[in-house]
């Protein structure tokens, strides 16, 4: 009786042991497949990635302030917070290509109940490209995040907007205009004709983007560490490379936020 009494019991702390090791294991697996989504980049198209114009080049994207933002009172009462999804979109063989970058969660903010909400993003991305082609867009796209019935947010799209990156006057301070709708909708056949588009695409009235976009030399020295047409910010881990001192997020021709880790574990 207690010899089975025993076997019983060395059963029972068997079984707990590999029970807990599937648990484990199943965590494992959960967050490796979180860092592959996270991670994962679509190639640009053949017939783009064949029109590169030189070597790649680095930009930094200023995304700063939503003006204009209607919000009913259902939004404001369960205190909606906003987030920016930036892509690179071929205009011309309408594809997506790259990694889609999303922003901080922020609050709508405003002054009187008489006027429309605005959004204080002041989010830097950064990223290098040889694909400098007037087809070739970033499509922002703004989203509305809820409290779910758990841990989770719910997400819903408020609408996108087109931003020219390598046509005339591209560089500089903008303001980008967000349309009713999905990105989705330009992979649509009958959006292939740009002035269908315009036909199709309804702006939203008063709501704005202001954004600023210019050339930064001070990505070149780590260029190499970055992948090309990923858009990256400044407070995001980036594998060797130490991340900024202030708050702001950016990456500057500071020694000290350029200096690789390796040499720093060298010491």
């Amino acid at each position: 009786m207690v010899q089975v009494f025993r076997r019983r019991k060395e059963d029972a702390a068997g079984l707990f042991t590999v029970m807990r090791g599937d648990i484990a294991h199943a965590v494992q697996m959960s967050e490796w497949k979180r860092i592959f989504d996270e991670n994962r980049v679509t190639p640009p198209p053949n017939q783009t990635a064949r029109l590169a114009q030189g070597p790649s080049q680095a930009f930094q994207l200023v995304l700063k302030r939503l003006d204009g933002l209607h919000l009913n009172q259902d939004e404001e009462v369960r205190s909606y917070r906003f987030e920016l999804r930036v892509s690179l979109f071929d205009n011309n063989l309408h594809r997506f290509f790259g990694r889609t970058w999303k922003s901080e969660p922020h609050q709508a903010t405003k002054r009187n109940q008489e006027q429309p909400s605005k959004v204080h993003f002041n989010e830097v991305v950064y990223f290098h490209t040889s694909l400098c082609l007037a087809s070739v867009v970033a499509v922002v796209e703004l989203v509305s995040l809820s409290p779910g019935t758990d841990t989770s947010q719910n997400a819903v799209g408020q609408g996108f907007g087109i931003l020219q990156l390598f046509s005339g006057q591209a560089q500089g301070e903008g303001r980008l205009t967000l349309f009713h709708g999905t990105p989705r909708a330009l992979l649509h056949p009958t959006l292939r004709d740009p002035l269908q588009m315009n036909a199709v695409l309804s702006a939203i009235e008063g709501t704005q983007l202001l954004y600023s976009l210019q050339p930064h030399p001070a990505l070149n020295p780590i260029m190499h560490l970055l992948p090309p047409n990923i858009m990256v910010s400044g407070h995001e881990l980036i594998p060797g490379v130490l991340p900024p001192t202030d708050s702001t997020g950016k990456i500057s021709h500071d020694a000290m936020a350029l200096k690789s880790l390796l040499i720093q574990d060298s010491k």
